[in-house]
């Protein structure tokens, strides 16, 4: 056999076996792991994070500083849908994940949320719920 032809064919044998361990391993997570568990990478975390940060600071901005009547009640709800929003990509419609802290309180704080709307859309508007989401972040990263 050709030299070039032998090391062309290692080389191939090599790039095969290494792409079948990284599929390998990746399928392994998916294994090692209930169905209703989501593995979350630190980088989406953080990510998901920031972007909730983003959002409960505009909440915090609509609610705080303002008298009652002249908070725009449909301001709020949108900030809440989209807390809402990312909260449920952050758990993805599963129970549990590798970030033990989030799948401790995300449940709770989708909850808070829920009740906050409830409240926003009485007669007439009750912000208090709104304005307690806007602390709760402190809350949780006060404790870690």
């Amino acid at each position: 056999m050709n030299k070039n032809f032998k090391s062309t064919l290692i080389n191939l044998l090599l790039a095969v076996l290494l792409v079948s361990g990284i599929i390998g391993c990746s399928q392994i997570r998916e294994l090692t792991y209930p169905d209703d568990f989501i593995y979350l990478e630190n980088k989406q975390v953080k990510s998901l994070m920031r972007e909730m940060g983003d959002s409960v600071e505009r909440l915090s901005q609509l609610v705080s500083n303002s008298s009652d009547s002249e908070i725009d009640s449909q301001q709020v709800i949108a900030s809440l849908s989209e807390l809402e929003s990312i909260s449920s990509r952050i758990i993805g419609g599963h129970t549990e994940t590798n970030q033990l802290f989030i799948s401790e309180h995300i449940e709770g704080f989708m909850t808070d949320i829920g009740t906050a709307k409830m409240f926003v859309k009485s007669t007439p508007p009750n912000y208090s719920k709104a304005k307690d989401i806007s602390n709760s972040c402190q809350e949780c990263h006060q404790l870690r």
